[in-house]
């Protein structure tokens, strides 16, 4: 994996302070207000920093495609996560820099359960857990897909991960911090007939510093739960992360 890029590679993002959101209101704002330094390289590669991947506020079209992919979103019943108690919708901005062909939610979901083999990674498995780009079927281009933080008009933009890698990308975070969360938790899962579920013990405030993360744990999070995990009072109510998952591990 030589050929990979560094972290010091990659771009560091100006994230708004909010100094660990006490209401609604400072968490709305808290995602609304990010700024982008520059669009950055990108190399296959996990999760490692806040990156400016997506060039959707440079797109004379982009709130066209937008709505293109959110209507493809409720036609197949998938994706345009809805915060409860905000105005804010996340949405997933996908389209292919080379061609343009437009990534739905379902389309982003299909594609992480079996992405485009590459031989930099030694197995499937190790490709599911931080192959972070997406790989265009019409045209072979690589990207990396986005999720738009919109409240009625687009607001905000960060990286679109998919359930596996945002899991390994928290919980690398705070392993990093001497802290065992979600899976790497033992106690935390539970096991059923091809399924496991997993009891989401991250507490948001501590994650302030990476709203890429923030954003992905959210739009795995069932919405009912979603406003326990903002408060924090998800850890002591036991809440789960999604609902009953089938994890690959070719």
């Amino acid at each position: 994996m030589s050929d990979m890029l560094d972290v010091e590679d990659f771009v560091d993002i100006q994230v708004a302070q909010s100094k660990n959101f006490k209401t609604i209101e400072d968490f709305e704002s808290y995602l609304a207000k990010r700024k982008f330094e520059q669009e950055t390289i990108f190399a296959p590669h996990s999760f490692e920093k806040e990156l400016t991947m997506c060039r959707f506020f440079d797109s004379k079209d982009g709130e066209t495609i937008l709505a293109e992919i959110e209507r493809k979103n409720e036609e197949q019943n998938m994706g345009n996560i809805a915060i409860p108690n905000t105005n804010i919708k996340l949405i997933n901005y996908s389209i292919c820099p080379q061609c343009k062909t437009i990534f739905s939610y379902k389309d982003l979901m299909n594609y992480f359960r079996n992405p485009h083999p590459d031989s930099i990674f030694t197995n499937k498995g190790q490709q599911l857990r931080e192959d972070t780009r997406i790989n265009c079927y019409a045209c072979g281009e690589y990207f990396l897909p986005a999720l738009v933080i919109a409240d009625g008009t687009p607001k905000n933009e960060v990286q679109f991960l998919c359930k596996m890698q945002t899991v390994e990308a928290v919980e690398k975070f705070f392993l990093e911090k001497g802290q065992n969360v979600l899976s790497r938790n033992r106690s935390n899962i539970s096991r059923g007939e091809g399924y496991v579920t997993v009891r989401n013990d991250v507490s948001l405030q501590q994650l302030e510093a990476k709203p890429t993360l923030i954003t992905n744990i959210l739009q795995y999070t069932p919405v009912q739960l979603m406003l326990n995990l903002i408060d924090g009072t998800n850890i002591e109510k036991g809440d789960i992360l999604f609902g009953k998952w089938k994890p690959v591990f070719n």
